[in-house]
């Protein structure tokens, strides 16, 4: 065994990790460009301003597209509704296969899974009810009920409702089994069903990191790296007088800006705040310690300047022989065409080129868009092709999208495919559509149909979906049903608690007691009679 002579190995997974947890944050605050608001008439300027313009208008095409969608997601925001979904399944073509006895199949077929649901996110309260009626049996009565950090449960064989606090989870499973649970767990249901509905950053912490990091960065951008001129350029046929901006960072240039975020983050304890927020948002689980949660990032962050150290020294040793050029083509303010070129790999290996070019229009009633990245050397190279056209907001709308990868290293190359055609009408506010995917692997095809239609007209909303699956020469005639009904209500109903057993009041004696005796007593009684 090799001597250490004491010294402690390098964390390098530390520095990775809050480097690429840095790269999300900075992403996540507004998708780059879009934080940026530039009145100047500079190269430079309009550069990012195209970028920023770009990324609102594919914003305005979907929020006016889908305007009832949008508006019924706020809807559920801002006020209490209910919904009831009732999901079918068709499972014909499974029946003749080796997937699943036949018998079964058909009883899944005739199923039918009903879902209940009433939520008011201001007032973090949740509930849901479900039910199942399949081979002329109906299961009802089971229940779940959240409020603030309170869950209740309703089970169809129990006259009582069982409840219990986030803050009693872990001590009652540490009086169960005391040898995995330390008794702080907790499941973080208000973390988990009402905080920053899903998102990861507050809209202060977006304020800040665009305020702060990306006009920084925009800042440490030499002005002198820009330069423009007009030229021509045709995208889907069309031919467009565009103004062609070029930035050209030399290698240490870009290394530069790189290294300076790195050297403000050190000294920003606001910056490390949110960050502290993102690791404990994204490290949280289910019946986790929260303790032990905290410890464990506290760790982290006293190494947080040697982390930002290692990756600053991680910068300087990385290679960008080529710096980077990037050169858009900008038309009516917008984005038309791109190129981004870059090589890049460790210290001491071959770089890797990095290509990124294609052409996009986007405007009020139509977003066209195909662009090509390649990546490779010399023995390997990796194409990714996405190009699309999604025409009409109004009352007839016709999409295509297309994803292509093909990596070819000389021994055995990968083929993937995935299309998308969408056809969709809209009569007031019902939407009809037909929804096809298909993707395929080495000859191989898969495809997947959504059809339907929906309502979203002020406080209701209505939708009927198929989901189609199938699988050319091995499965077919396999689907799902789904329909739902949504509306604005008054207040959630939640569960009658009149008669609670509040779980984490009881000792270990208690609980078990309780289990195997009325818990026990009741769900044998159920059993009797369900059955007969």
């Amino acid at each position: 065994m090799a001597e250490n002579n004491g010294e402690q190995p390098k964390k390098k997974g530390l520095s990775k990790g809050i480097i690429a947890i840095i790269i999300a944050v900075i992403v996540l605050a507004g998708g780059g460009a879009a934080a940026f608001f530039l009145t100047a008439t500079s190269p430079k300027a309009t550069f990012f301003q195209a970028e920023k313009n770009s990324v609102e208008q594919l914003q305005t095409f979907a929020e006016t597209r889908y305007e009832g969608e949008f508006d019924w997601y706020e809807q559920s925001m801002e006020n209490p509704i209910s919904q009831n979904a009732t999901l079918g399944l068709n499972l014909e073509g499974l029946e003749n296969e080796n997937y699943i006895d036949p018998q079964i199949a058909a009883m899944l077929s005739n199923a039918e899974l009903t879902l209940d649901t009433e939520t008011d996110m201001q007032n973090q309260q949740a509930y849901m009810g479900l039910s199942v009626n399949a081979a002329g049996m109906n299961l009802d009565g089971i229940g779940g009920y959240v409020e603030g950090s309170d869950l209740y449960a309703e089970l169809p064989f129990l006259e009582e409702v069982l409840q219990i606090s986030d803050e009693d989870v872990g001590s009652v499973l540490a009086e169960l089994d005391p040898y995995t649970f330390t008794g702080n767990e907790q499941i973080g249901m208000e973390e988990l069903f009402f905080e920053n509905n899903g998102q990861l950053l507050t809209e202060e912490e977006k304020e800040y990191l665009q305020d702060e990091y990306l006009m920084f960065v925009y800042d440490e951008l030499p002005d002198e790296a820009f330069e423009s001129e007009n030229e021509d350029v045709d995208v889907n046929g069309e031919s467009i007088s565009a103004e062609k901006i070029t930035m050209n960072l030399s290698e240490d240039e870009f290394k530069s800006v790189i290294t300076s975020v790195l050297e403000k983050m050190k000294d920003d304890e606001e910056f490390q705040e949110i960050l502290r927020n993102q690791f404990e948002r994204s490290a949280s689980a289910p019946l986790q310690d929260p303790e032990v949660m905290q410890q464990q990032i506290d760790t982290m962050f006293a190494e947080f300047d040697t982390a930002i150290d290692q990756g600053i020294e991680g910068v300087e040793n990385f290679q960008f022989p080529d710096g980077v050029q990037s050169t858009l083509w900008v038309s009516d303010d917008k984005v038309v065409q791109r190129e981004l070129i870059t090589s890049l790999a460790p210290e001491g290996e071959e770089p890797l080129t990095v290509n990124l070019s294609g052409g996009q229009l986007l405007n009020d009633d139509q977003i066209y868009f195909d662009h090509t990245l390649t990546v490779g050397d010399e023995n390997t190279e990796a194409n990714i092709g996405f190009n699309g056209d999604f025409q009409g907001t109004g009352e007839s709308v016709t999409d295509n999208a297309n994803l292509t990868f093909a990596l070819d290293d000389g021994a055995a190359p990968v083929q993937f495919d995935a299309t998308y055609t969408g056809d969709e009408t809209l009569d007031g506010s019902t939407r009809d559509f037909d929804r096809q995917f298909e993707f395929t692997v080495d000859n191989e095809t898969v495809n997947l149909g959504w059809t339907g239609d929906s309502t979203y007209e002020g406080d209701q909303m209505s939708a009927n979906n198929n989901i189609a699956f199938s699988f050319p020469g091995y499965v077919d005639n396999v689907s799902m049903d789904v329909h739902s009904e949504g509306a604005v209500i008054d207040a959630v109903e939640g569960v009658d608690t009149s008669n609670v057993v509040d779980l984490g009041a009881m000792s270990a004696e208690e609980l078990q007691q309780y289990f195997q005796g009325d818990f026990n007593s009741q769900f044998q009684q159920w059993l009797m009679e369900f059955a007969m």
